[in-house]
């Protein structure tokens, strides 16, 4: 009886050193189209047999319940710092280049040194449809502060187009517009670009799966002089001798490129002839003018510049120094 008992001990100890149980708690789960991810945890610690130094997922794929085609397979080596009997690690792969709307078999093994062990049960998951490829995008600058934005359907589609979806804006700006048209439809007119702005345009396609990857195209329109003057001028403070002048930008439409600086004229009303050019840069919307009379009105216009030169002056506006014992 005693050899029997030694002969229990030589299996379990040489004859079964890989893991007898299986890796747990496994999940599969569809990413997209070509994608699945496959979790699980390890072997309960009993049935380990030795360290676990990695782990082994099975899959292929199945047509009415059999499996099709050659069995494939993914290792995953544990890092050294990883061989532990830690039974709370949760494991994930995913496994990728997967055909569209078919379904697969994942099973688990882990492996010691010795070898694989016990393979987990079967599970079943399918890969959603494919959505379709990116559309081809054209766009047109027109002179009208436009852009035509033209378009044609993906190559690979994956079943009949339901429509496209256009997201397009300033590229300085957070926010981007979004239409969604019919399939059917080509082409688009996109009103109030700017001049001297970058634009970034956004195209997908979409199938009964959902849409698909962007195609993104971007465009800069040339700088121009801007075409709107500085808004709401108007002084903040001043003395018997000087006065401090805030504006704002023109408006974004009107500014056509990059504001590098802004000019300010300004004379005394009784001097008709000698207005006083002033070079604010950079390109403050503040400034003081100094050197003043006291007990004066002046008239002050301001413009804005964009490296293609100036645009309008803003209307006059017209401020009144103190008088010298109010100026102290």
């Amino acid at each position: 009886m005693g050899g029997t008992g030694g002969c229990n001990s030589l299996l379990s100890n040489d004859v079964v050193p890989v893991p007898s149980g299986p890796p747990r708690k496994v999940e599969v789960e569809a990413v997209n189209s070509t994608a699945v991810k496959v979790s699980w945890r390890s072997p309960v610690p009993n049935k380990q047999h030795g360290q676990i130094r990695g782990y082994q997922v099975h899959y292929v794929r199945m047509e009415s319940g059999e499996p099709k085609g050659q069995p494939m397979l993914k290792d995953i080596m544990l890092a050294d710092a990883q061989w532990e009997y830690d039974d709370t690690t949760e494991h994930e792969m995913i496994i990728s280049g997967l055909q569209p709307e078919t379904t697969y078999s994942f099973t688990v093994t882990a492996y010691t040194t010795k070898g694989d062990g016990a393979r987990s049960k079967p599970k079943l998951v399918s890969t959603t449809g494919a959505v379709p490829g990116k559309p081809r995008l054209v766009i047109s600058h027109t002179q009208m502060n436009t852009a035509l934005i033209q378009w044609h359907p993906p190559v690979e589609t994956f079943g009949p187009l339901q429509g496209y979806r256009l997201k397009f804006g300033r590229k300085d700006m957070d926010t981007l517009t979004t239409m969604e048209f019919s399939e059917k439809e080509d082409h688009f007119t996109a009103t109030d670009i700017h001049k001297g702005a970058s634009y970034v345009f956004r195209l997908s396609a979409r199938n009964k799966v959902g849409f698909g990857e962007e195609m993104v195209k971007e465009i800069s329109v040339p700088e121009e002089v801007p075409s709107g003057f500085p808004q709401n001028l108007h002084s903040e403070s001043s003395t018997s001798t000087s006065v401090q002048l805030t504006w704002q930008m023109p408006i974004l439409a009107e500014r056509n490129g990059i504001i590098t600086k802004y000019t300010i004229l300004y004379r005394d009303i009784n001097v008709a002839y000698q207005p006083v050019e002033l070079p604010v840069v950079p390109a403050d919307t503040t400034m003081t003018l100094s050197g003043l009379k006291p007990d004066t009105t002046y008239d002050v216009k301001v413009r804005a510049h964009t490296s293609k030169g100036p645009g309008p002056y803003s209307p006059s506006v017209q401020f009144r120094t103190l008088p010298v014992d109010q100026g102290r």
